[in-house]
């Protein structure tokens, strides 16, 4: 047969798309297949090297963690995927595949920080719960003023409870010491020592009743647990208490350290005070509040601001190092730190960390609600 015009050669195919046949399906190459598996690796790794720096870093939040696993998985998966895709079906490009798996990591991604932003805020806000059980705390964490009370009989009893049976607990706790001369703190800031100061004619009647007082509040609290807002916190607190308070029933002569500790219990008593005598969360020397009223709370604020900063922030650091003393002490007699009073110095540390993040807590809701330039 004649050749065709053009010396013989077929007709050129129609141009078609970037890797089509004429049936529209993708005819990729296979170094592009092999671009879209090391691209799912890639990612694979990067997932894993987030979470494993998730791990490493002890400031991680459980809930990132876990989350970071999760990106992880669905890289893994997506490369699964890619490597196992038959060749005869249609197949994305590379941009196609990398923008899908951005959008899978992007996805978890913003789920990881969702998640670990409503954990965060969730532990910040638990760790201030003894401010916000006491003041109207917006969400910027101002304080806006005291706390108007709701309706709660099972609460508002044990407050009153609280009150009464604290107040024995304090008068036996004072009965145990020797104190002439209130201006210097009973000479501790001239250089006297607590252990000179306490003479303990009363410690067995005051060791008893504060056993009685918090037996009998964990008794309440797992009989009626919506008295309290954290039952599970102040019945760890209370059975952590009991605990430590053994140490001076077992050896006597350290039962100034258990006096020491429960001078805290005369702040407690003014801080439940300023809740129960104001339930309707009212301002001193306002308009509609009376006379009476505005002093009576003026005179438990001072007293307990007074004592909250006396106790907390200086008697307990400084009985910190009369711990350690006297630990040291009598690790030097025995000839082992590991004795009956190796666990005071932790337990004291704890209660000072408490202290100081508590206060902080006060002092910045009272300085964010005064307003930029009034000061606390």
């Amino acid at each position: 047969k004649p050749s065709p015009p053009g010396g013989g050669a077929k007709p050129a195919a129609a141009p078609t798309a970037r890797g089509l046949g004429r049936d529209g399906m993708n005819s990729t190459p296979r170094y592009q297949d092999d671009e879209m598996v090391e691209a799912a690796r890639r990612s694979v790794a990067a997932a894993e090297e987030a979470s494993q720096a998730a791990e490493t870093d002890p400031a991680t939040p459980e809930a990132v963690r876990k989350l970071t696993l999760r990106v992880v998985q669905e890289a893994m998966a997506v490369l699964v995927v890619a490597e196992s895709s038959p060749r005869n079906r249609r197949r994305q490009s590379v941009g196609e595949f990398t923008s899908l798996l951005g959008e899978e990591l992007k996805e978890a991604a913003e789920e990881s920080f969702n998640e670990g932003k409503r954990y965060a805020e969730r532990t910040l806000r638990q760790a201030k719960s003894l401010i916000e059980d006491h003041f109207q705390i917006d969400e910027a964490f101002r304080m806006l003023g005291p706390l108007r009370q709701d309706s709660n009989l099972a609460r508002d009893v044990h407050d009153w409870f609280n009150l009464v049976a604290l107040v024995p607990v304090i008068i036996l706790n004072f009965s145990n010491w020797s104190c002439s001369d209130l201006r210097t703190a009973c000479g501790i800031l001239e250089g006297v020592s607590v252990t000179q100061i306490w003479h303990g004619e009363a410690f067995l009647l005051f060791w008893w009743t504060t056993l009685a007082y918090f037996v009998l509040d964990i008794l309440w609290m797992l009989i009626l647990p919506q008295c309290v807002k954290s039952p599970k916190v102040i019945l760890q607190h209370h059975f952590a208490t009991i605990g430590y308070i053994i140490v001076p029933y077992i050896r006597p002569r350290y039962g100034y350290l258990m006096g020491s500790c429960m001078i805290v219990e005369v702040n407690t008593w003014f801080l439940i005070a300023r809740r129960s005598f104001n339930k309707k969360g009212d301002k001193m020397f306002q308009p509609g509040v009376p006379l009476l009223k505005s002093l009576r709370l003026l005179a438990v604020s001072s007293c307990f601001y007074i004592s909250w900063f006396a106790i907390r922030l200086f008697f307990y650091p400084y009985l910190l190092i009369v711990i350690v003393q006297e630990w040291l002490k009598l690790t030097a007699q025995v000839g082992s730190p590991f004795n009956i009073l190796i666990i005071t110095p932790f337990m004291q540390l704890i209660f000072i960390f408490l202290n100081i993040k508590w206060t902080i807590d006060l002092l910045r809701s009272k300085l964010k609600g005064r307003g930029p330039g009034k000061g606390l």
